[in-house]
Protein backbone atom coordinates (compact mmCIF):
# COMPACT_ATOMS: atom_id res chain seq x y z
CA UNK A 1 0.00 0.00 0.00
CA UNK A 2 1.48 3.42 -0.84
CA UNK A 3 1.62 6.27 1.46
CA UNK A 4 -0.40 8.68 -0.08
CA UNK A 5 -3.11 5.89 0.07
CA UNK A 6 -2.38 5.49 3.78
CA UNK A 7 -2.96 9.22 4.39
CA UNK A 8 -5.86 9.13 2.37
CA UNK A 9 -7.44 6.46 4.67
CA UNK A 10 -6.53 8.42 7.71
CA UNK A 11 -8.18 11.30 6.85
CA UNK A 12 -11.49 9.57 6.13
CA UNK A 13 -11.32 7.90 9.24
CA UNK A 14 -10.58 11.44 11.24
CA UNK A 15 -13.63 12.49 9.24
CA UNK A 16 -15.56 9.62 10.26
CA UNK A 17 -15.20 9.77 13.96
CA UNK A 18 -15.24 13.54 13.88
CA UNK A 19 -18.90 13.19 12.56
CA UNK A 20 -19.88 10.27 15.06
CA UNK A 21 -18.52 12.48 17.38
CA UNK A 22 -20.78 15.11 16.21
CA UNK A 23 -23.62 12.75 15.93
CA UNK A 24 -23.35 11.84 19.00
CA UNK A 25 -23.19 14.88 21.04
CA UNK A 26 -26.40 16.55 19.15
CA UNK A 27 -28.75 13.54 19.62
CA UNK A 28 -27.32 12.26 23.19
CA UNK A 29 -27.03 16.08 24.53
CA UNK A 30 -29.39 16.36 27.08
CA UNK A 31 -30.02 19.85 29.16
CA UNK A 32 -27.82 19.17 32.98
CA UNK A 33 -30.25 19.92 35.61
CA UNK A 34 -27.41 21.29 38.21
CA UNK A 35 -24.32 22.34 38.15
CA UNK A 36 -21.33 21.50 40.05
CA UNK A 37 -19.40 24.33 41.58
CA UNK A 38 -22.16 27.27 41.18
CA UNK A 39 -24.13 28.98 43.40
CA UNK A 40 -26.90 28.90 41.50
CA UNK A 41 -28.02 27.25 38.33
CA UNK A 42 -31.38 26.79 36.67
CA UNK A 43 -31.87 25.81 33.01
CA UNK A 44 -35.28 24.77 32.87
CA UNK A 45 -35.98 21.13 32.42
CA UNK A 46 -39.50 20.75 34.03
CA UNK A 47 -42.61 20.64 32.04
CA UNK A 48 -44.19 23.42 32.92
CA UNK A 49 -43.93 26.54 34.70
CA UNK A 50 -46.17 25.39 37.19
CA UNK A 51 -43.45 22.01 37.75
CA UNK A 52 -41.03 25.11 38.38
CA UNK A 53 -40.73 23.71 42.13
CA UNK A 54 -38.18 27.23 43.58
CA UNK A 55 -39.68 29.72 41.19
CA UNK A 56 -42.79 31.73 41.86
CA UNK A 57 -44.59 33.86 39.51
CA UNK A 58 -45.28 37.30 40.59
CA UNK A 59 -48.93 37.81 42.07
CA UNK A 60 -48.59 41.36 42.32
CA UNK A 61 -51.85 42.99 40.45
CA UNK A 62 -49.10 45.34 38.20
CA UNK A 63 -47.31 41.90 36.55
CA UNK A 64 -50.11 40.40 34.46
CA UNK A 65 -47.47 38.80 32.11
CA UNK A 66 -47.83 34.81 31.58
CA UNK A 67 -44.96 32.92 31.49
CA UNK A 68 -44.25 29.29 29.82
CA UNK A 69 -41.55 26.96 29.23
CA UNK A 70 -41.22 26.43 25.38
CA UNK A 71 -38.52 25.28 23.10
CA UNK A 72 -35.83 27.11 21.04
CA UNK A 73 -37.20 28.34 18.31
CA UNK A 74 -36.24 26.78 14.82
CA UNK A 75 -33.25 25.75 13.80
CA UNK A 76 -32.99 24.52 17.29
CA UNK A 77 -29.61 22.50 17.72
CA UNK A 78 -30.93 20.29 20.43
CA UNK A 79 -34.41 18.81 19.88
CA UNK A 80 -36.04 19.39 22.68
CA UNK A 81 -34.59 21.77 24.96
CA UNK A 82 -36.50 24.21 26.27
CA UNK A 83 -36.38 27.79 28.22
CA UNK A 84 -38.34 30.20 29.73
CA UNK A 85 -40.01 32.19 27.81
CA UNK A 86 -42.47 35.51 28.36
CA UNK A 87 -45.35 35.02 26.33
CA UNK A 88 -47.63 37.98 26.56
CA UNK A 89 -46.30 41.17 24.43
CA UNK A 90 -47.28 44.46 25.72
CA UNK A 91 -47.54 43.42 29.58
CA UNK A 92 -44.99 43.60 32.89
CA UNK A 93 -43.72 39.91 33.42
CA UNK A 94 -41.64 39.08 36.60
CA UNK A 95 -40.67 35.90 38.72
CA UNK A 96 -38.08 35.00 40.78
CA UNK A 97 -36.58 33.07 42.51
CA UNK A 98 -35.14 32.96 46.47
CA UNK A 99 -31.46 30.80 47.29
CA UNK A 100 -31.31 28.95 50.12
CA UNK A 101 -28.25 30.29 51.15
CA UNK A 102 -27.06 34.24 50.14
CA UNK A 103 -23.69 34.73 47.50
CA UNK A 104 -21.34 37.02 49.44
CA UNK A 105 -18.82 38.44 46.42
CA UNK A 106 -15.91 39.62 49.09
CA UNK A 107 -12.53 38.42 48.19
CA UNK A 108 -14.19 36.11 45.26
CA UNK A 109 -15.63 38.12 42.51
CA UNK A 110 -18.98 37.07 41.30
CA UNK A 111 -20.02 35.84 37.36
CA UNK A 112 -23.90 36.11 36.43
CA UNK A 113 -24.37 34.11 32.80
CA UNK A 114 -27.34 33.37 31.16
CA UNK A 115 -28.39 32.32 26.98
CA UNK A 116 -30.78 34.61 25.67
CA UNK A 117 -32.87 34.02 22.36
CA UNK A 118 -34.98 36.65 20.64
CA UNK A 119 -37.55 34.92 18.87
CA UNK A 120 -39.26 37.75 17.41
CA UNK A 121 -36.47 39.98 17.87
CA UNK A 122 -36.50 43.21 20.25
CA UNK A 123 -38.35 46.17 19.37
CA UNK A 124 -39.40 47.37 22.43
CA UNK A 125 -38.31 45.71 26.06
CA UNK A 126 -36.00 44.72 28.14
CA UNK A 127 -33.99 41.00 28.54
CA UNK A 128 -32.32 41.37 31.27
CA UNK A 129 -32.52 39.98 34.56
CA UNK A 130 -31.49 40.95 38.10
CA UNK A 131 -29.55 39.55 40.85
CA UNK A 132 -31.97 40.49 44.13
CA UNK A 133 -29.99 41.75 47.36
CA UNK A 134 -30.41 39.30 50.57
CA UNK A 135 -32.67 41.24 52.98
CA UNK A 136 -36.05 40.96 54.50
CA UNK A 137 -37.85 42.24 52.19
CA UNK A 138 -37.37 39.21 49.40
CA UNK A 139 -40.80 37.43 49.67
CA UNK A 140 -41.67 33.81 48.78
CA UNK A 141 -45.18 35.68 47.75
CA UNK A 142 -42.72 36.40 44.89
CA UNK A 143 -41.20 39.54 43.09
CA UNK A 144 -42.72 42.86 43.94
CA UNK A 145 -42.34 46.37 42.21
CA UNK A 146 -40.09 47.67 45.45
CA UNK A 147 -37.83 44.36 45.22
CA UNK A 148 -34.46 45.59 46.05
CA UNK A 149 -31.52 44.25 43.47
CA UNK A 150 -27.41 44.20 43.82
CA UNK A 151 -27.17 43.76 40.02
CA UNK A 152 -29.35 44.57 36.69
CA UNK A 153 -27.44 42.72 33.85
CA UNK A 154 -29.02 42.25 30.29
CA UNK A 155 -30.03 43.68 26.83
CA UNK A 156 -32.73 46.94 26.68
CA UNK A 157 -33.93 48.38 23.43
CA UNK A 158 -36.52 50.95 23.33
CA UNK A 159 -36.40 54.12 20.97
CA UNK A 160 -32.70 56.15 21.27
CA UNK A 161 -31.93 53.09 24.10
CA UNK A 162 -30.19 50.18 22.66
CA UNK A 163 -27.42 49.20 25.46
CA UNK A 164 -26.95 46.25 27.85
CA UNK A 165 -27.16 47.00 31.24
CA UNK A 166 -24.90 46.38 34.04
CA UNK A 167 -25.98 48.50 36.91
CA UNK A 168 -24.92 47.99 40.70
CA UNK A 169 -26.81 49.06 43.60
CA UNK A 170 -24.43 50.45 46.23
CA UNK A 171 -24.74 51.77 49.59
CA UNK A 172 -23.49 54.80 50.90
CA UNK A 173 -21.74 53.51 54.23
CA UNK A 174 -21.64 57.24 55.33
CA UNK A 175 -25.28 57.67 54.97
CA UNK A 176 -26.88 54.51 54.29
CA UNK A 177 -28.58 55.30 51.10
CA UNK A 178 -28.36 53.00 48.24
CA UNK A 179 -27.47 54.70 44.81
CA UNK A 180 -27.45 53.13 41.25
CA UNK A 181 -24.26 52.91 39.36
CA UNK A 182 -24.36 52.59 35.42
CA UNK A 183 -21.79 51.65 33.12
CA UNK A 184 -21.00 54.85 31.16
CA UNK A 185 -20.00 53.07 28.13
CA UNK A 186 -22.68 50.01 27.57
CA UNK A 187 -22.29 47.64 24.88
CA UNK A 188 -25.10 47.39 22.28
CA UNK A 189 -27.38 43.91 21.93
CA UNK A 190 -27.51 41.76 19.08
CA UNK A 191 -30.71 41.90 18.16
CA UNK A 192 -31.46 38.83 15.88
CA UNK A 193 -33.25 35.48 16.55
CA UNK A 194 -29.98 33.21 17.30
CA UNK A 195 -29.20 32.24 21.00
CA UNK A 196 -27.00 34.38 22.63
CA UNK A 197 -24.53 34.19 25.76
CA UNK A 198 -24.60 37.22 28.43
CA UNK A 199 -21.70 37.34 30.50
CA UNK A 200 -20.98 40.08 33.51
CA UNK A 201 -17.57 39.33 35.30
CA UNK A 202 -17.03 41.54 38.92
CA UNK A 203 -13.78 41.02 39.18
CA UNK A 204 -12.06 40.94 43.00
CA UNK A 205 -10.28 43.59 41.80
CA UNK A 206 -12.90 45.38 41.00
CA UNK A 207 -13.25 45.30 37.38
CA UNK A 208 -16.20 44.61 35.46
CA UNK A 209 -16.42 42.63 32.20
CA UNK A 210 -19.25 42.27 29.85
CA UNK A 211 -18.91 39.48 27.52
CA UNK A 212 -21.60 38.60 24.61
CA UNK A 213 -21.02 35.49 23.08
CA UNK A 214 -17.62 34.96 24.82
CA UNK A 215 -16.26 37.69 23.45
CA UNK A 216 -15.05 40.67 26.28
CA UNK A 217 -17.12 43.98 24.93
CA UNK A 218 -16.40 45.96 27.87
CA UNK A 219 -14.14 46.50 30.19
CA UNK A 220 -14.32 48.95 33.20
CA UNK A 221 -13.44 49.68 36.55
CA UNK A 222 -15.14 50.19 40.07
CA UNK A 223 -12.40 52.57 41.69
CA UNK A 224 -12.28 54.49 37.96
CA UNK A 225 -13.90 58.23 37.93
CA UNK A 226 -15.98 58.00 34.74
CA UNK A 227 -16.63 54.48 34.28
CA UNK A 228 -19.72 54.42 35.92
CA UNK A 229 -22.46 56.99 35.93
CA UNK A 230 -22.29 58.35 38.37
CA UNK A 231 -18.87 57.30 40.21
CA UNK A 232 -19.45 54.93 42.46
CA UNK A 233 -16.90 56.88 45.20
CA UNK A 234 -18.16 60.56 45.26
CA UNK A 235 -16.06 63.69 44.57
CA UNK A 236 -13.86 64.79 48.05
CA UNK A 237 -15.55 68.27 46.85
CA UNK A 238 -18.99 69.51 45.10
CA UNK A 239 -20.44 72.37 43.91
CA UNK A 240 -21.62 74.89 46.81
CA UNK A 241 -25.25 74.43 46.34
CA UNK A 242 -25.97 78.08 47.86
CA UNK A 243 -23.55 79.74 45.26
CA UNK A 244 -24.97 82.03 42.82
CA UNK A 245 -24.06 83.70 39.93
CA UNK A 246 -23.96 87.29 40.52
CA UNK A 247 -26.56 89.73 38.49
CA UNK A 248 -23.82 91.79 37.01
CA UNK A 249 -21.76 88.94 35.71
CA UNK A 250 -21.12 88.80 31.88
CA UNK A 251 -20.57 85.87 30.35
CA UNK A 252 -20.85 86.57 26.80
CA UNK A 253 -16.95 86.57 25.56
CA UNK A 254 -18.74 88.55 22.12
CA UNK A 255 -20.95 91.18 21.05
CA UNK A 256 -22.03 93.00 18.27
CA UNK A 257 -19.49 96.33 17.25
CA UNK A 258 -21.76 99.20 18.31
CA UNK A 259 -20.05 101.25 16.17
CA UNK A 260 -20.85 99.00 12.73
CA UNK A 261 -23.96 100.26 10.99
CA UNK A 262 -25.82 98.74 7.79
CA UNK A 263 -24.38 100.01 4.44
CA UNK A 264 -27.30 102.45 2.30
CA UNK A 265 -26.85 100.23 -0.36
CA UNK A 266 -27.92 96.91 1.73
CA UNK A 267 -31.29 95.93 0.73
CA UNK A 268 -32.41 93.28 2.71
CA UNK A 269 -35.73 93.15 0.95
CA UNK A 270 -34.32 92.12 -2.22
CA UNK A 271 -35.27 88.67 -3.20
CA UNK A 272 -32.89 85.72 -3.33
CA UNK A 273 -33.79 84.58 -7.35
CA UNK A 274 -35.39 86.89 -10.00
CA UNK A 275 -37.19 86.54 -13.25
CA UNK A 276 -34.58 85.62 -16.24
CA UNK A 277 -34.44 88.81 -18.40
CA UNK A 278 -33.22 86.71 -21.25
CA UNK A 279 -36.08 84.21 -20.79
CA UNK A 280 -38.62 84.21 -23.40
CA UNK A 281 -42.13 82.06 -24.36
CA UNK A 282 -41.53 79.61 -27.23
CA UNK A 283 -43.89 80.22 -30.16
CA UNK A 284 -45.64 76.97 -29.77
CA UNK A 285 -46.32 77.74 -25.94
CA UNK A 286 -50.08 76.90 -25.54
CA UNK A 287 -51.27 79.26 -23.09
CA UNK A 288 -55.10 78.20 -23.21
CA UNK A 289 -54.64 73.92 -23.13
CA UNK A 290 -54.87 72.12 -20.19
CA UNK A 291 -52.24 69.98 -19.01
CA UNK A 292 -54.40 66.86 -18.91
CA UNK A 293 -56.89 65.62 -21.26
CA UNK A 294 -59.73 62.95 -21.66
CA UNK A 295 -57.99 60.05 -24.19
CA UNK A 296 -59.72 60.68 -27.23
CA UNK A 297 -58.55 56.88 -28.75
CA UNK A 298 -60.40 55.42 -25.28
CA UNK A 299 -63.66 53.61 -26.04
CA UNK A 300 -66.20 52.67 -23.33
CA UNK A 301 -66.22 48.23 -23.18
CA UNK A 302 -68.46 46.62 -24.65
CA UNK A 303 -70.29 45.57 -21.56
CA UNK A 304 -70.86 48.69 -20.14
CA UNK A 305 -74.10 49.54 -19.20
CA UNK A 306 -74.37 53.61 -18.57
CA UNK A 307 -77.99 52.09 -16.27
CA UNK A 308 -75.97 50.00 -13.87
CA UNK A 309 -72.55 51.65 -14.35
CA UNK A 310 -73.18 55.41 -14.72
CA UNK A 311 -71.73 57.69 -17.09
CA UNK A 312 -68.64 56.55 -18.82
CA UNK A 313 -65.46 58.59 -18.68
CA UNK A 314 -62.66 58.16 -20.81
CA UNK A 315 -59.33 57.68 -19.16
CA UNK A 316 -57.02 61.06 -17.96
CA UNK A 317 -53.80 61.42 -20.08
CA UNK A 318 -51.03 63.83 -20.60
CA UNK A 319 -52.13 66.55 -22.75
CA UNK A 320 -50.06 65.71 -25.96
CA UNK A 321 -50.20 69.54 -27.25
CA UNK A 322 -48.13 70.15 -24.33
CA UNK A 323 -45.22 67.95 -25.53
CA UNK A 324 -43.58 70.62 -28.15
CA UNK A 325 -43.14 73.59 -25.59
CA UNK A 326 -45.96 73.87 -23.05
CA UNK A 327 -49.33 74.79 -21.88
CA UNK A 328 -50.93 76.95 -19.74
CA UNK A 329 -49.40 80.21 -17.89
CA UNK A 330 -46.09 80.27 -19.06
CA UNK A 331 -43.32 81.88 -16.38
CA UNK A 332 -39.93 82.89 -17.27
CA UNK A 333 -37.45 80.77 -15.39
CA UNK A 334 -35.35 81.89 -12.00
CA UNK A 335 -32.01 83.33 -11.51
CA UNK A 336 -30.03 84.08 -8.50
CA UNK A 337 -30.06 87.75 -7.75
CA UNK A 338 -26.56 89.69 -8.12
CA UNK A 339 -28.29 91.71 -5.79
CA UNK A 340 -29.27 89.76 -2.94
CA UNK A 341 -27.42 90.36 0.07
CA UNK A 342 -29.87 88.93 2.56
CA UNK A 343 -30.19 90.40 6.21
CA UNK A 344 -27.59 92.77 7.32
CA UNK A 345 -25.97 91.95 10.59
CA UNK A 346 -23.56 93.80 12.65
CA UNK A 347 -19.70 92.34 13.39
CA UNK A 348 -18.73 90.72 16.27
CA UNK A 349 -16.26 92.28 18.51
CA UNK A 350 -14.45 91.02 21.72
CA UNK A 351 -16.67 92.00 25.06
CA UNK A 352 -14.42 94.19 27.54
CA UNK A 353 -17.12 93.26 30.53
CA UNK A 354 -16.44 89.63 29.79
CA UNK A 355 -15.77 87.82 32.62
CA UNK A 356 -15.58 84.04 31.80
CA UNK A 357 -17.58 81.22 32.23
CA UNK A 358 -19.18 81.54 35.91
CA UNK A 359 -18.82 78.18 37.89
CA UNK A 360 -20.10 77.77 41.92
CA UNK A 361 -17.93 77.69 44.44
CA UNK A 362 -16.38 74.30 45.40
CA UNK A 363 -17.02 72.74 48.99
CA UNK A 364 -15.92 69.76 51.04
CA UNK A 365 -18.49 67.46 50.49
CA UNK A 366 -20.17 66.24 53.76
CA UNK A 367 -20.78 62.70 52.46
CA UNK A 368 -17.43 61.44 51.05
CA UNK A 369 -16.57 58.35 51.62
CA UNK A 370 -13.63 56.20 50.15
CA UNK A 371 -15.06 52.29 49.21
CA UNK A 372 -11.49 50.53 48.28
CA UNK A 373 -13.73 47.13 47.71
CA UNK A 374 -17.02 47.91 45.76
CA UNK A 375 -16.79 44.59 44.50
CA UNK A 376 -17.63 43.23 48.05
CA UNK A 377 -21.52 44.00 46.89
CA UNK A 378 -24.55 43.32 48.84
CA UNK A 379 -25.37 40.00 48.97
CA UNK A 380 -27.12 38.43 46.56
CA UNK A 381 -30.37 36.33 47.66
CA UNK A 382 -31.81 35.54 44.41
CA UNK A 383 -32.69 36.31 40.95
CA UNK A 384 -35.55 37.93 39.53
CA UNK A 385 -36.59 39.20 36.29
CA UNK A 386 -38.82 41.54 36.02
CA UNK A 387 -39.61 42.88 32.54
CA UNK A 388 -42.27 45.31 30.56
CA UNK A 389 -41.91 44.71 26.66
CA UNK A 390 -44.29 44.76 23.65
CA UNK A 391 -43.33 41.53 22.00
CA UNK A 392 -43.42 38.01 23.69
CA UNK A 393 -40.90 35.06 22.68
CA UNK A 394 -38.07 36.41 24.96
CA UNK A 395 -36.41 33.22 26.21
CA UNK A 396 -34.18 32.56 29.12
CA UNK A 397 -32.01 29.71 29.33
CA UNK A 398 -29.13 28.47 31.87
CA UNK A 399 -29.25 31.29 34.52
CA UNK A 400 -25.47 30.74 36.47
CA UNK A 401 -24.56 32.47 39.41
CA UNK A 402 -20.97 32.10 40.74
CA UNK A 403 -18.14 33.35 42.45
CA UNK A 404 -15.87 30.86 40.07
CA UNK A 405 -15.50 32.10 36.32
CA UNK A 406 -13.99 28.98 35.58
CA UNK A 407 -17.44 27.03 36.34
CA UNK A 408 -19.61 29.54 33.91
CA UNK A 409 -16.71 29.14 30.97
CA UNK A 410 -16.51 25.59 31.07
CA UNK A 411 -21.02 25.31 31.15
CA UNK A 412 -20.35 27.59 28.58
CA UNK A 413 -17.94 25.42 26.04
CA UNK A 414 -20.32 22.15 26.79
CA UNK A 415 -23.10 23.82 25.76
CA UNK A 416 -23.59 27.13 24.28
CA UNK A 417 -20.46 27.06 21.89
CA UNK A 418 -21.57 23.56 20.04
CA UNK A 419 -25.41 25.10 20.52
CA UNK A 420 -24.81 28.30 18.61
CA UNK A 421 -22.40 26.35 15.90
CA UNK A 422 -25.17 24.16 15.24
CA UNK A 423 -28.04 26.82 14.75
CA UNK A 424 -26.35 28.59 12.54
CA UNK A 425 -25.01 25.76 10.92
CA UNK A 426 -28.56 25.15 10.13
CA UNK A 427 -29.49 28.11 9.29
CA UNK A 428 -27.40 28.18 6.38
CA UNK A 429 -28.66 25.31 5.33
CA UNK A 430 -32.23 26.29 5.66
CA UNK A 431 -30.84 29.13 4.13
CA UNK A 432 -29.95 27.14 0.93
CA UNK A 433 -32.86 24.47 1.10
CA UNK A 434 -30.18 21.70 2.72
CA UNK A 435 -31.82 18.51 4.57
CA UNK A 436 -28.66 16.66 6.70
CA UNK A 437 -29.76 13.19 7.07
CA UNK A 438 -28.68 11.01 9.51
CA UNK A 439 -25.37 8.72 9.47
CA UNK A 440 -21.85 9.04 7.82
CA UNK A 441 -22.94 9.36 4.17
CA UNK A 442 -25.62 11.71 5.16
CA UNK A 443 -23.06 14.22 6.90
CA UNK A 444 -20.46 13.38 3.52
CA UNK A 445 -23.43 14.54 1.10
CA UNK A 446 -24.31 17.69 3.70
CA UNK A 447 -21.00 18.83 3.89
CA UNK A 448 -20.66 18.70 0.06
CA UNK A 449 -23.44 20.17 -0.27
CA UNK A 450 -22.65 23.17 1.74
CA UNK A 451 -19.14 23.49 0.09
CA UNK A 452 -21.14 23.74 -3.77
CA UNK A 453 -23.39 26.27 -2.53
CA UNK A 454 -20.84 28.12 -0.83
CA UNK A 455 -18.45 27.93 -3.91
CA UNK A 456 -21.56 28.95 -6.11
CA UNK A 457 -22.58 32.11 -3.82
CA UNK A 458 -18.59 33.03 -3.31
CA UNK A 459 -17.20 31.87 -6.92
CA UNK A 460 -15.44 35.22 -7.22
CA UNK A 461 -13.70 34.68 -3.79
CA UNK A 462 -12.65 31.06 -4.80
CA UNK A 463 -11.36 32.01 -8.05
CA UNK A 464 -9.79 34.32 -6.41
CA UNK A 465 -8.18 32.07 -3.78
CA UNK A 466 -7.65 29.25 -6.87
CA UNK A 467 -5.35 31.27 -8.67
CA UNK A 468 -3.78 32.91 -5.61
CA UNK A 469 -2.46 29.08 -4.69
CA UNK A 470 -1.91 27.46 -8.48
CA UNK A 471 -0.22 29.95 -9.61
CA UNK A 472 2.94 30.06 -7.37
CA UNK A 473 2.94 26.38 -7.56
CA UNK A 474 3.08 26.13 -11.43
CA UNK A 475 5.79 27.96 -11.46
CA UNK A 476 7.68 26.24 -9.41
CA UNK A 477 6.76 23.28 -11.04
CA UNK A 478 7.70 24.62 -14.18
CA UNK A 479 9.72 27.91 -14.48
CA UNK A 480 12.20 27.16 -12.18
CA UNK A 481 15.97 27.28 -13.24
CA UNK A 482 17.32 24.05 -14.35
CA UNK A 483 21.20 22.92 -13.96
CA UNK A 484 23.27 23.20 -16.96
CA UNK A 485 24.09 19.53 -18.82
CA UNK A 486 28.05 19.04 -18.88
CA UNK A 487 28.68 18.42 -22.80
CA UNK A 488 30.37 14.89 -23.19
CA UNK A 489 32.55 16.26 -26.06
CA UNK A 490 34.40 18.76 -23.71
CA UNK A 491 37.32 17.35 -22.28
CA UNK A 492 37.40 17.37 -18.46
CA UNK A 493 39.51 19.51 -16.73
CA UNK A 494 41.15 18.18 -13.99
CA UNK A 495 40.82 20.03 -10.46
CA UNK A 496 44.06 22.34 -9.54
CA UNK A 497 45.73 20.49 -6.79
CA UNK A 498 49.33 20.82 -5.48
CA UNK A 499 52.05 19.21 -7.47
CA UNK A 500 54.27 16.59 -5.16
CA UNK A 501 58.26 17.86 -5.18
CA UNK A 502 59.36 15.03 -7.53
CA UNK A 503 57.44 16.53 -10.47
CA UNK A 504 58.57 20.08 -10.37
CA UNK A 505 61.94 19.19 -13.05
CA UNK A 506 59.75 17.29 -15.38
CA UNK A 507 56.96 20.15 -15.75
CA UNK A 508 59.18 22.45 -17.88
CA UNK A 509 60.11 19.85 -19.94
CA UNK A 510 56.53 18.81 -21.06
CA UNK A 511 56.08 22.46 -21.07
CA UNK A 512 59.23 22.72 -24.05
CA UNK A 513 58.26 19.97 -26.03
CA UNK A 514 55.11 21.39 -26.52
CA UNK A 515 56.41 24.87 -27.83
CA UNK A 516 58.78 23.12 -29.47
CA UNK A 517 55.62 21.22 -31.32
CA UNK A 518 54.05 24.27 -31.83
CA UNK A 519 56.92 26.07 -33.53
CA UNK A 520 57.09 23.07 -36.00
CA UNK A 521 53.11 22.35 -36.56
CA UNK A 522 53.82 20.78 -40.30
CA UNK A 523 57.07 18.45 -39.67
CA UNK A 524 55.69 14.61 -40.05
CA UNK A 525 55.55 12.51 -37.01
CA UNK A 526 56.81 9.23 -37.14
CA UNK A 527 55.68 5.89 -37.35
CA UNK A 528 57.11 5.03 -34.08
CA UNK A 529 55.84 8.04 -32.64
CA UNK A 530 52.23 7.96 -34.33
CA UNK A 531 51.85 4.49 -32.54
CA UNK A 532 52.87 5.80 -29.06
CA UNK A 533 50.67 8.34 -29.48
CA UNK A 534 47.71 6.09 -30.58
CA UNK A 535 48.41 3.32 -28.01
CA UNK A 536 48.65 6.83 -25.15
CA UNK A 537 44.93 7.68 -26.64
CA UNK A 538 43.73 4.59 -25.94
CA UNK A 539 44.98 4.42 -22.62
CA UNK A 540 43.63 7.66 -21.75
CA UNK A 541 39.93 6.95 -23.56
CA UNK A 542 40.13 3.80 -21.12
CA UNK A 543 40.24 6.07 -18.13
CA UNK A 544 37.51 8.25 -19.09
CA UNK A 545 34.96 5.70 -19.34
CA UNK A 546 35.96 4.14 -16.02
CA UNK A 547 36.37 7.57 -14.23
CA UNK A 548 33.76 9.58 -13.28
CA UNK A 549 34.02 13.03 -14.63
CA UNK A 550 33.29 16.12 -13.04
CA UNK A 551 34.00 19.95 -13.96
CA UNK A 552 36.30 22.53 -12.12
CA UNK A 553 36.21 26.50 -12.52
CA UNK A 554 38.61 26.58 -15.48
CA UNK A 555 41.75 28.64 -14.55
CA UNK A 556 41.29 32.44 -14.81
Amino acid sequence: TSPKMLRFVAVIAAFSRVCAEEEALLSNYTPPTSLAGAAFFASFTEDSVADLSSWTVSSDPEFTGEWKLAEYSDPAAFPGDKGLVVSSPARRHAISTIFTQPVNPKGTGLVVQYELQLQKNLECGGAYIKLLTASEELSTDGFKADTPYTIMFGPDKCGTTNKVHFILRHQSPKTGEWEEKHVASPPMIVNDRQTHLYTAIVGADNTVKILIDNEEKTSVSLLKDGDFKPNVNPDKQIDDPDDKKPDDWVDEAQIDDPTASKPDDWDEDAPAKIDDPKSTKPDTWEDDEPLEVPDPDANAPDDWDVDEDGEWEAPIIPNPKCKPAGCGEWKPQQITNPDYKGKWYAPKIDNPEYKGVWAPRKIDNVNFFQDDEPHAMAPIGGVGIELWTMQDGILFDNIIVSTDLAVASSFAADSFTPRTLKERETKKAADMHIERKPGFMGTIVYYVTVLSQFITSNWVQVLVALVSCLVPLIYWCCCRGKKTPIDDDEPAEAAPTAAPASSSVDAPKIEEVSAADAVNPSDEPSAETSAETSAESAGESAAKKSTPRRRTPKAA
